[in-house]
């Protein structure tokens, strides 16, 4: 009879029977399909292949290790639950070690959850045990997804990217391939299984999975297979190798939790491991810190010198005599402007196979020591957390046009970088952008140069489509470099406007021109000049002759030196004479003769106006 908690349908007797496997043996079984064939149909066991032999563990901690569990629709909801907590608490042992973890899930199909992700940092364990718990059954919307296919479990795990597959399955294997159903997943496709528990269907299943499980021996990938409630420990042994205990482990529940953390464990036991974290100088962010050596002293033996590697950790064994406790007394050497940060008035967070440890700060100087005990059979780890210095640089671009320019003139554009920091700033490049100049400029060929801190000037490419880019390069705390170049305005380039932008990257953004905020220089050419007219000359109006006789003066000579007032009116009341005025040398001379001048000379004489007529008198000799 059909179950609703599908896939693992009727009780399976003779050869399966006798597999040992502690609690219920479950079989598969595919819920009733709107299939057209019978269960078997089209189903007939291909030869089996041949089962290539598992590589061993490398002996050491700091593995590379992934985990493929079974979401097949036989897992209960307190199943699922009880895989999740014993492989969290694996994952938890190990963190602080060199060892990554990748997840993955399979149903009737199968997915990564998880890319190879590092536990020495408890970010990196949680990355681990959170996808773990996020982990879903795909049959929980649609039963159909809930089959077992081992085949495709294994062919997403990729070669050559773990040292060991910790393979989790509840049961037998009921399809393969990567296109087992059909019609919107309502119905199997006849090419990948039936999902029934069927011998004949399971011995196909199981034989699609052989080769991809001898891909990843071949490349050196150990499988470890560990199955519960159903799982057939023959079958097990096809996909990693005949050694129960080691190739394989058939178990319960209850067990296995220290099954699980016994295999990832393995190699790790009786080691200690150092984890430095550095932190950023600008928030609690941290990332691995490479290279930071440590003198490591156990109470029962010599000092260790040991140093962290590209993923920030580095480990030590102990020897652990008559199985006593090894006190280790640890001390980091300090990097210039790095600090210790501490945690609750500690130098160090330490775990005993993921548990919380004791830690006594050793009080030397510069408060960089501190003190543990590790036990034999356990993994013991440490994180060291330093504060990083300051990292910053600033940009500035400047242009000797100091807002206008003329046609024809030489711009100076200089860009300027310089490290305010407290440490090595790399990968600095700068990236100008040069088309709002070019539209009215010529770069000039050859001009750019990058000086670096006191090195000598360095050719820089002239910029393409518009763009100058210099670097990269690196700027020690308190030195600068400068990229200098040079563009000619052109003659016809009146009241254009030249504005340009540059910004820069590196290890840091700048705190000035940045990628999202570029720093700019705008210029204006000078508009052109507008001719001046010239003045046209205005006729002057000459005043008319009057036809009224002119009113003249009189000049007279008498015995005396004076003229009287009466002379002076009577003169003035006589009639004009058309007689012409005698002159010698332009003045007047005396003749005895009357002679008139006009009251204005060369213009008129307005009303109310007075003129004043100067007389000379000339003596002239006889």
């Amino acid at each position: 009879m059909m179950r609703k908690n599908l896939w693992r349908g009727h009780k399976v007797a003779g050869a399966v029977a006798a597999i040992a496997v502690a609690g219920t043996m479950v079989a598969s079984a595919l819920p009733a399909l709107a299939s057209t064939a019978p269960a078997d149909a089209g189903f007939v066991a291909a030869a089996e292949p041949s089962v290539s032999l598992n590589p061993q563990l490398p002996q050491e901690c700091g593995l590379n290790l992934a985990m493929v569990f079974d979401m097949s629709n036989s897992m209960s909801d307190s199943d699922v639950k009880t895989v999740k907590t014993a492989s969290t608490q694996a994952v938890a042992a190990l963190q602080g070690t060199g060892t990554t973890m990748g997840v993955y899930s399979f149903g009737t199909f199968a997915k990564q959850e998880l890319a190879p992700t590092s536990v020495a940092s408890s970010q990196g364990t949680a990355a681990v045990t959170g996808s773990i718990n996020g982990i879903i059954r795909p049959g929980s919307s649609n039963e159909m997804l809930g089959g077992t296919n081992w085949q495709q479990a294994l062919a997403v795990v990729p070669v050559n990217a773990y040292d060991g597959v910790i393979f989790f399955t509840d049961g037998l294997p009921t399809f393969f391939g990567s296109t087992p159903l059909k019609n919107g997943d309502s119905q199997t496709s006849g090419n990948g299984g039936t999902g029934q528990s069927d011998d004949t269907n399971v011995t196909s299943s199981l034989n699609a999975a052989i080769p991809e499980a001898n891909r990843l021996k071949d490349a050196g990938t150990r499988m470890i297979g560990v199955g519960v409630k159903g799982a057939d420990a023959a079958r097990l042994a096809k996909i990693s190798g005949p050694e129960a205990g080691s190739d394989f482990f058939t178990t319960n529940y209850d067990e296995l939790a220290k099954i699980l953390k016994d295999i990832a464990t393995a190699g790790c036991t009786g080691t200690l491991n150092i984890n430095k974290a550095v932190e950023a100088f600008d928030s609690s962010v941290t990332t691995p810190g490479e290279g930071w050596t440590f003198d490591a002293t156990p109470s029962n033996a010599a000092a260790s010198v040991v140093t962290t590697g590209a993923n920030g950790q580095a480990g030590m064994a102990l020897d652990f005599q008559a199985k006593e406790p090894v006190t280790v007394t640890i001390k980091e050497r300090q990097q210039p402007g790095y600090t210790v940060v501490q945690n609750g008035g500690y130098n160090a967070v330490c775990t005993r196979d993921g548990a919380p440890l004791a830690v006594t700060n050793t009080g030397d100087a510069g408060n960089v020591g501190f003190e543990v005990t590790a036990v034999a059979g356990t993994v013991t780890s440490c994180t060291v957390t330093n504060k990083a210095p300051v990292m910053a640089w600033t940009m500035a671009k400047t242009s000797d046009a100091t807002g206008t320019v003329s046609p024809g003139d030489t711009i100076n554009y200089t860009v300027e970088a310089r490290n305010t920091g407290e440490r090595t700033v790399d990968g600095i490049t700068f990236r100008d952008d040069l088309a709002g100049v070019l539209v009215a400029a010529s770069f000039v060929a050859g001009s750019a140069k990058l000086t670096v801190a006191a090195g000598a000037p360095s050719d820089v490419t002239d910029p393409l489509a518009n763009v100058l880019t210099a670097g990269p390069f690196s700027l020690a705390t308190g030195e600068t470099a400068i990229l200098s170049y040079q563009a000619l305005v052109n003659d016809d380039a009146y009241g254009a406007t030249l504005t340009n932008s540059v910004s820069g990257t590196g290890t840091v953004p700048p705190a000035e021109c940045a990628v999202e905020k570029p720093c700019t220089t705008t210029d204006i050419v000078t508009p052109k000049p507008t001719e001046t007219a010239k003045p046209t000359p205005t006729p002057t109006a000459s005043a008319a002759p009057s036809a009224t006789p002119t009113q003249s003066a009189t000049a007279t000579e008498t015995a005396t030196e004076s003229t009287s007032p009466a002379a002076t009116t009577e003169a003035a009341s006589a009639p004009a004479s058309t007689t012409a005025a005698a002159v010698v040398n332009e003045d007047l001379a005396h003749t005895g003769a009357t002679a008139t001048m006009p009251l204005l000379l060369g213009g008129l004489l307005m009303a109310g106006g007075v003129t004043l007529l100067l007389l000379r008198r000339v003596r002239r000799t006889h």
